[in-house]
């Protein structure tokens, strides 16, 4: 039912309640006539039952809106956050526009910011599925904590397979003297003859060869291995005790009898030293736990074993290479099942796993008939 009253400004202003309206509507015009038309009209709207939509959404509450750049502070704020994730939001804010807000985020922005990636940055689709994970769990703890400001995350609307390349993504990549990029899963294996020839090469370099020993018969990462510390090594229990993995986890790994072997000699020969560094088993690591003093570290070691592979004539060998090799050779030699060897490697998907059990047909082919 429309109400009218002419203001002192000579305008008149009219006011409408109605079930379907979320609440009273107010509204000024210049004339009477103005006024009474638009009533009229919209009466008869609603008596049909028709709400016009720009009506609506005027009269709804505005929204909070956030800055991308808080919500992802937030998360990481409120939450103990992978250091995986913690690297891919760094570069993921780094590459979004300073002003991206909540109520930009849909589909079509989802879907840009995908094909940007591949048409603009060029990026493996493996590289792009990680930056797309890590902002999406960011974005699914925005709408279970905050659904008022962001009620959906628009990244988990994308189909299947959005990480690959289309056709269309190829031509236009080509017109740019580009080529799409594809998903290369390494399958390097260390053949027993490579392994003999790096350890021929580092026997003499004794804190090389126990920490190439170590990674290969334990199948950790080379961090977890070179911020190893005594108190975390149980010759007893066979068993290191990892307090902060990757995935943000404690993890307890096994020792096979070569580490054993290995390491306590390692340790017996190098107690000094090792004492004299603070409990820290190798020396690469000054025992800092910055980030970017870790990450310096990580590409130190890396340099250092890739010169060493590359002078065993093996520089197509990766250090994380060992970790697959460690990983294929549980599959090979042991009975355990894909939940126990992830239990080993920190998996927390056993279908991760498949991906590191690119197991040699000679090895396998004993097993048949």
């Amino acid at each position: 039912m429309a109400s009218f009253k002419h203001l002192a400004s000579g305008g008149v202003q009219i006011r409408i309640t109605n079930r379907l309206l979320p609440k009273t509507l107010w509204a000024t015009f210049d004339t009477e006539t103005q006024a009474r038309a638009y009533a009229d009209h919209l009466e008869a709207l609603l008596a049909q039952g028709i709400v016009p939509t720009a009506l609506l959404d005027s009269m709804q509450p505005k929204r909070e809106v956030w800055l991308v750049t808080r919500c992802i502070a937030e998360y990481r704020r409120a939450n103990v956050v992978p250091r995986s994730d913690v690297k891919l939001l760094d570069t993921v804010e780094m590459r979004l526009p300073p002003k991206l807000s909540t109520d930009m985020l849909n589909y079509d922005w989802a879907e840009a910011w995908i094909t940007g990636m591949k048409r603009k940055d060029n990026l493996a689709p493996s590289t792009i599925r990680h930056r797309h994970g890590a902002l999406s769990r960011c974005l699914d703890w925005m709408v279970r904590k905050h659904s008022a400001i962001l009620p959906t995350n628009p990244l988990r609307l994308l189909k299947r397979g959005f990480a690959a390349y289309t056709a269309q993504d190829a031509q236009l990549l080509a017109d740019c003297g580009k080529a799409p990029k594809i998903d290369e899963e390494r399958d390097r294996r260390v053949l027993p003859h490579e392994e003999k020839c790096i350890r021929h090469v580092l026997l003499p370099r004794a804190d090389d060869h126990a920490f190439f020993t170590t990674a290969l018969e334990s199948g950790m990462r080379m961090r977890e291995c070179y911020t190893l510390e005594l108190p975390q090594v149980s010759f007893e229990h066979r068993t290191f005790f990892l307090q902060r993995t990757k995935n943000g986890d404690r993890r307890q790994v096994p020792m096979s009898t070569l580490v054993v072997a290995g390491l306590s000699e390692y340790i017996r020969q190098h107690y000094a030293a090792i004492q004299r560094r603070g409990g820290r088993l190798f020396p690469y690591w000054s025992g800092e736990r910055d980030d970017a003093v870790l990450e310096q570290v990580t590409r130190d070691v890396s340099r250092l074993f890739a010169d060493a592979f590359a002078e065993a004539g093996l520089g197509e060998i990766h250090f994380h290479d060992l970790r697959h090799e460690f990983i294929c050779r549980l599959y090979e030699r042991t009975k355990l099942t894909d939940v126990q060897i992830a239990r080993i490697t920190g998996h927390r998907d056993p279908r991760q796993l498949k991906r590191y059990a690119s197991l040699r047909g000679s090895d396998l082919a004993p097993h048949l008939w």
